[in-house]
This record gives structure tokens, sequence and C-alpha cells, in this order.
């Protein structure tokens, strides 16, 4: 959507004011409806941006956001002998290092913002438990080593991914789970908790 409004400002199409009130709201946004409004006078049918917007039939799609809008941000953090809960909306940035030992850390990512289509998570696991829970829309590769530990992955979303989650790093004697909503409604809604 920046890029869209960037096209028109340079264009001649929008003023600088127009631009920059435009481009607040768009990293304010919650919805993918709000994102529309802002663009859909600018985007001529036919053009790229116009064929792109087809993917926005998507239910609960993720948007990319560079700044949280508002929320709790995904920081590099240890945990030791205690719990990580960051909280939500959580706004992921584009790399995340998190590293827990005896402990747990529960991440929520449904009603999340990302920092861009493709965020890398890197997990340390000693003795511990690391859940997260995915929304459609949401594709989560993992990449863990274990040792003498666990990494599951079930119930993801099958349909089309528009922001990738990609898990790193290492289990010694501990977990890490991620969770998608095709499961029972009750133990995907009680996951994080």
């Amino acid at each position: 959507m920046a890029n869209v409004l960037g096209t028109a400002f340079a264009e001649g199409r929008i003023t600088f004011e127009e631009h920059d009130e435009r481009l607040s709201k768009v990293y304010a946004a919650r919805t993918f409806g709000e994102l529309d409004a802002l663009t859909e006078d600018l985007v001529v049918p036919g053009s790229p941006a116009a064929l792109s917007a087809g993917h926005h039939a998507v239910p609960d799609r993720r948007f990319v956001a560079s700044a949280p809008a508002a929320g709790p941000v995904l920081r590099d953090s240890t945990t030791v002998l205690s719990t990580l809960r960051p909280g939500s909306p959580l706004h992921v940035p584009t790399r995340a290092n998190l590293v827990v030992i005896l402990g747990e850390a529960r991440i929520d990512l449904v009603n999340a913002t990302f920092a861009s289509e493709t965020v890398h998570i890197n997990l340390n696991v000693f003795m511990g438990e690391v859940r997260i829970r995915v929304p459609d829309g949401v594709q989560v590769v993992g990449s863990i080593n274990n040792i003498m530990g666990e990494y599951t992955a079930r119930n993801l979303p099958q349909g089309p991914a528009h922001v990738r989650v990609e898990l790193g790093g290492s289990t010694v004697m501990g977990e890490v789970k991620v969770l998608g909503p095709g499961g029972r409604p009750g133990k995907y809604e009680r996951f994080v908790r």
C-alpha cells in the first residue's frame, strides 16, 4: 500500500500532505478493508497493483506493517525459570531471538502484525517449552535441531499464506509446539494461556 501511495505522489495524483496523511493511516490500519479504502481511488484497473489486490479475499489475512500500530513487540528475550508471554496483538519484527531455559514461552500470532512477509524467529530451548499459536494466512517453516527434544506443528493453515514464519534454533531436552486453527476449537483457544 505504501508503494501505491508513493507512486501516486511521484506521478502528482496526490499532494504531499495527502500522501503523508494516508501513509500514517496505512500504518495505523487494523484491517484490509481500511487499507483498501486508502488506495482504491489510486489503483488503475488492470495494473499490477490492481491485480495483486485480488488476494484480499482470504479471511483473517495478516498484514505487514513496518511498525506496530499498538500493542507489544516480540523482542529478543531470555527466560530462565519463568514464563514469557509478550501479549497480543503482537508485532513481530523481521528477526527475533528467544532463549528459554527451564521455563516457557507462549507466543500468540493471532491478530499479529509482521514487519515483513518473511520473519525469522530463532529459538534456543533448554529443558523448556515454547508454544506458538498461528492463524490462517500464516505459513510456518520449522528447521529446529532437536537434542533429546521435540518439535511438533499441528493443524497448520493449508490455504494461501501471506506471511511466512521461519523457526530456527535448537532444543535440548525441551519442546517447541506450533498449533494452527484446524483442530479442536477449545484446544486452539487455550493453547497459549
